[in-house]
């Protein structure tokens, strides 16, 4: 494992003073007492905000051992600002304020962390978090800090999300909670566990407190997709004379047509652990030490069954142009809606994602008081995060009667297929031949991607704070952070005619001893979304690989390292005192960071593979300001301004690529010494606390981010600029270091303006008339309006949505608590193109609607009913181009959740 050097200062002060804590940032409230109501823990996290600088929003668990959500994401989706990103079922990442997971930066016990996933999308190669990797009963608070201040750490452009595990200090002398739930997942019909358990004990001296979490989820994603919709242009047209197409045939040459037309009928099986433990000791009255360990698993299989005729997605002779059409029907919009096409060649694929995602945190935490008015904090920890991940995919296909590359003879050897997308959520597949008899299919290609990801951050950081006067308070202190990311892939990857070649030298239906023809043993008859077909064999990926003619290469776009230093340091000057005899709070501060960049990858020198290591470095300064004012008790009027910045993608520092001398001096890679993201913040808000458990309140933000990475293609750049080693030009150094190279790379592009409002109402409605059970009732609610979003080219952001919302009603009496919530998005780009339109998709609005109840047998039993996503809510996204093609419409169903819960 790669080692890192800490700043010698910060070391040696942190080793002196043995270990840290999680400080207190921005003046929130660190100690809250929750009493087990949901409306208490709404209290709480109301008098977090309240009491807070800048602009703060909170979450606590409501009971010991019992976050409010079954996924942390959902959680954060509550908070104004705040938006989910779904993915196989459930809120994986999240956006704030329209700003995306990348740009959020996530802390563990104060730690910086970085959770690695895989997902329908693949390996997630990007800085983002996957709150999926972890259990919510693991977890006692969570706060968002939309504004910064100069004692919070740097890298976050949208937002700093910090989450807690529980402490025993946190409880009584003793505390204990069990919990037990079956979960019942409607798509798929199963009934998982869902375990949890915590012990705590501390005899105010010495504290031990420890917890874990286990489940167990098979949750479906059902319904249809196309990956994208082809344009016939040029020569990649159906075959569509006027003698069967009529009058119409420039018309249907020139429509749209589903690219991969099939249905969805996905499983997603997953086994989660994770444990926390907290060792406390009081070591005096002035000096308190925490040691907290957090791990966590999560094993996934993801299955993907489908069938298509994959010549709809070839432009080539072997595609499109191999295919007539039968009958059509093509709208206004030049989309193919319908049609019957014959001369297709059809796939049955067998994909499955095993991946493993493993979370290790240890943190040391130290605070200690010097006397009345002069403290420290200190904080150092490792967080490693290790991700396996092994795609494999077997194919078996039918090709048509037109196509030389068959091996076999088939039973039935039709090739028409006919589709109708008139209701795009519900489109109509069907198919000329059997498609369940194996006779009718042979094996065409194999692929084989193994994954290896590791994340891991070591920081130690020192905080002083010095009372100069009643009321003001100077901070100051330092941070060495090494983060360092590692991926490597390697994949065995072919079509059987490829291998068969390679094999002997000719095309003799014999390669290493496999062959294409098969029988009932290569598979099994399955039955996935609505369709019955002979479906590959899994377990035959052991015969391809023994038999040496499919073989493992490195992917070198995908084989890369970064290491980066960040050292840091701070002033702030803390105050709260009157003003026009009101309260004024408030701190201003700068942060100095300074960034040291190593980023290795793999390239291509005229063909020969080469590593390669590039190097940068940049310094910022971020001043920052947040004031929050009393206009009475009870009305606050907040503002903050700042320079934030967020560290750039991963895939974008990638030196790796090609490099051609021959000819063309060019240059493919990613970028090393692209900029980071840097943006100025400004927020202005007014809170009116009219009673102890009520909130209105309304924020106003912007964000002006001065660039954001864009694709740019045969830039003319001197070598000496591009930030690689002199060593790839080989004995041609000297004569091309100063030549100007064709270079396609990312590069520092326009920037953007995001700018909205976030409105808040939280109520008990205990002012209601009637009879006492009515006054039970209460409402936490918010709004957030995104009233521009878009780069300086004018092009739309990504992820933004327009409008987002929450509303839970809730209801509590002595023994009863029941709550229903919502939570709505609207639509937003998820990719946007101006120079290939099609490319410019849209995910739809939607609205996920949960139930909550529970009763109390006793005063420790207690019994629990949740319900998710209930109305059963589905992703759609399409494509656009002032139409609406269908991408994808995936519904993972509902799920229900019977539980108890008993506190000792």
């Amino acid at each position: 494992m790669r080692k890192f050097t800490l700043n010698p200062l910060v070391l040696a002060i942190a080793a002196a003073s043995l270990a840290p804590v999680v400080h207190s940032q921005d003046n929130t409230v660190e100690e809250v007492v929750v009493t087990g109501s949901y409306a208490q823990s709404l209290k709480n996290a109301l008098n977090v905000k309240r009491e807070a600088t800048g602009i703060v929003d909170s979450v606590f668990a409501e009971d010991v051992g019992k976050f409010p959500d079954q996924n942390l994401a959902e959680s954060l989706g509550r908070i104004p600002g705040v938006a989910i990103e779904q993915d196989d079922g459930e809120g994986r990442s999240i956006t704030v304020r329209g700003l995306g997971d990348a740009y959020t930066m996530i802390t563990v016990n104060g730690m910086p962390a970085q959770s690695l996933a895989a997902g329908s999308g693949g390996v997630r190669t990007s800085r983002a978090f996957d709150f999926n990797v972890f259990a919510s009963e693991l977890f006692s608070r969570l706060d968002v800090y939309k504004s910064t201040s100069g004692e919070l750490e740097d890298g976050s452009l949208g937002a700093t999300v910090g989450l807690r595990t529980a402490r025993p200090f946190d409880y009584d002398s003793f505390a204990a909670a069990a919990n037990v739930e079956a979960g019942y997942y409607d798509g798929s019909g199963s009934v998982k566990p869902r375990l949890s358990g915590l012990l705590s004990f501390n005899n105010d001296v010495f504290g031990f407190l420890t917890s874990v979490a286990y489940s167990q989820k098979e949750a479906p994603l059902t319904g249809a997709e196309t990956g994208r919709w082809n344009q016939q242009s040029g020569s990649n047209r159906f075959v569509c004379t006027t003698a069967n197409c009529g009058a119409d045939a420039n018309l249907v040459r020139s429509s749209w047509h589903p690219r991969i037309a099939r249905y969805a009928d996905k499983t997603n099986d997953q086994d989660r652990l994770g444990v926390t433990t907290s060792f406390q000791w009081q070591i005096a009255d002035a000096t308190l030490l925490s040691v907290d360990g957090l791990y966590s698993k999560i094993d996934v299989t993801r299955d993907e069954p489908f069938m298509e005729a994959i010549s709809l997605a070839r432009n080539d002779a072997t595609g499109m142009r191999q295919m007539s059409v039968l009958d059509y029907t093509v709208d206004s919009n030049y989309t193919l809606v319908a049609a019957e096409v014959t001369d297709a060649d059809f796939r049955s694929e067998a994909f499955r994602a095993d991946w493993s995602s493993e979370f290790t945190q240890f943190s040391l935490d130290l605070k200690h008081e010097f006397s009345d008015n002069f403290r420290m904090n200190i904080l150092a920890g490792q967080t490693e995060s290790v991700l396996d991940n092994r795609e494999v995919t077997v194919i078996y296909e039918h090709f048509s009667s037109n196509d030389s590359r068959d091996y076999v003879t088939y039973a039935d050897p039709s090739d028409t297929i006919s589709w109708d997308y008139t209701n795009m959520k519900s489109p109509v597949l069907n198919y000329s031949f059997d498609t369940s008899n194996p006779a009718n299919w042979e094996f065409s290609e194999y692929r084989d991607r193994v994954y290896d990801a590791t994340s891991d951050t070591d920081m130690a950081r020192i905080d002083f704070a010095y009372d100069i006067a009643d009321g003001y308070t100077v901070k100051f202190g330092a941070t060495q952070k090494s983060y360092g990311y590692e991926i490597t892939q390697m994949q065995a990857d072919n079509p059987f005619s490829t291998v068969d070649v390679a094999n002997g030298g000719a095309k003799d239906g014999n390669a290493c001893g496999i062959t294409p023809a098969l029988t009932a043993d290569d598979g099994f008859v399955k039955t996935a979304g609505g369709q019955t077909f002979f479906y590959p064999d899994f377990n035959r990926r052991t015969e391809f690989l023994d038999s040496g003619c499919w073989k493992f290469t490195a992917v070198a776009n995908n084989t890369r390292q970064v290491e980066e230093d960040v050292f840091g340091y701070f002033a702030q000057l803390d105050i709260d005192t009157e003003l026009f005899g009101n309260r004024l709070r408030g701190n201003v501060g700068v942060r100095e960071a300074e960034t040291d960049l190593v980023a290795g990858g793999i390239t291509v020198v005229n063909g020969t593979v080469m590593p390669v290591v590039s190097k940068n470095n940049y310094s910022d300064t971020l001043p920052s300001l947040s004031l929050a004012y009393n206009l009475t008790e009870d009305l606050v009027v907040r503002a903050a301004a700042a320079k934030v910045l967020a560290r750039p993608e991963l895939t974008d520092l990638n030196p790796g690529g090609s490099v051609s001398t021959f000819g063309n001096y060019q240059v493919s890679y990613g970028n090393p010494l692209i900029e980071p993201f840097r943006a100025d913040s400004f927020d202005l808000g007014v809170e009116w606390y009219y009673s102890e458990d009520a909130l209105a309140g309304v924020t106003l933000f912007q964000k002006d981010v001065e660039s954001f990475p864009t694709s740019e293609v045969t830039q003319d750049v001197p070598w000496s600029q591009l930030g690689l080693p002199d060593s790839l030009l080989g004995a041609q150094a000297d004569s091309l270091r100063n030549e100007p190279f064709d270079v396609s790379r990312k590069v520092n592009g326009g920037g953007g303006n995001i700018q909205g409002a976030e409105i808040s109402w939280q109520q008990q409605l205990s002012f209601l008339p009637g009879p006492n059970w009515v006054r039970g009732f209460g409402i936490q609610s918010n709004y957030t309006l995104v009233d521009e979003a878009e780069l300086d080219s004018g092009s739309p952001m990504r992820n933004v949505s327009k409008d987002s919302y929450n509303f839970t009603l809730y209801w509590e009496g002595e023994r009863f608590q029941a709550r229903i919530s919502n939570s709505y998005r609207g639509e937003y780009y998820s990719n946007t193109s101006s120079t290939t339109p099609w490319q410019t998709r849209v995910v739809d609005d939607s609205n996920y609607v949960g139930v909550s109840a529970s009763y109390d047998l006793t005063d420790q039993l207690k019994i629990t009913f949740k319900g998710v996503n209930i109305t059963d809510e589905s992703k759609h996204e399409y494509e656009t181009e002032g139409v609406a093609r269908l991408v994808l419409d995936h519904s993972a169903g509902a799920s229900y959740f019977v539980g108890a819960s008993y506190k000792f």
